[in-house]
């Protein structure tokens, strides 16, 4: 089995673009669709918060998720990606794993945040 086999996931890139302003002069955050590639999104943890109590109806629930991506991958920790019709942000700096003879695959955390 190869590992491009593992790789079952459809994604889109979402990279931030830079120096992206908004119509008042503010630097703000703008995300440009990039490259789809096949990666493998598999769920690490989840957290809830809230309660009525708390935050008057208004329940937070964030998920992670560690994605590997094929080799050569362009992301960085401050891009975005689509999953399944969900936003993942990039949650920390990618990794480049490497075998004995070059890079294999990037790996990376995203996090996914609902509600609140």
């Amino acid at each position: 089995m190869s590992y491009t086999s593992l790789l079952i996931h459809s994604v889109t890139l979402l990279l931030q673009s830079e120096g992206a302003e908004d119509r008042y002069g503010n630097t703000t955050q703008v995300f440009t669709p990039g490259a789809t590639v096949n990666a493998r999104v598999q769920p690490v943890r989840s957290t809830s918060q809230g309660g009525r109590e708390i935050l008057a109806n208004r329940d937070m629930r964030v998920s992670w998720f560690q994605v590997f991506l094929p080799a050569g991958t362009a992301i960085d920790a401050l891009d975005m990606l689509t999953w399944q019709g969900k936003r993942l942000q990039i949650d920390g700096p990618p990794a480049v794993v490497y075998d004995g003879t070059g890079e294999h695959h990037i790996e990376a955390v995203a996090k996914l945040i609902e509600g609140g």
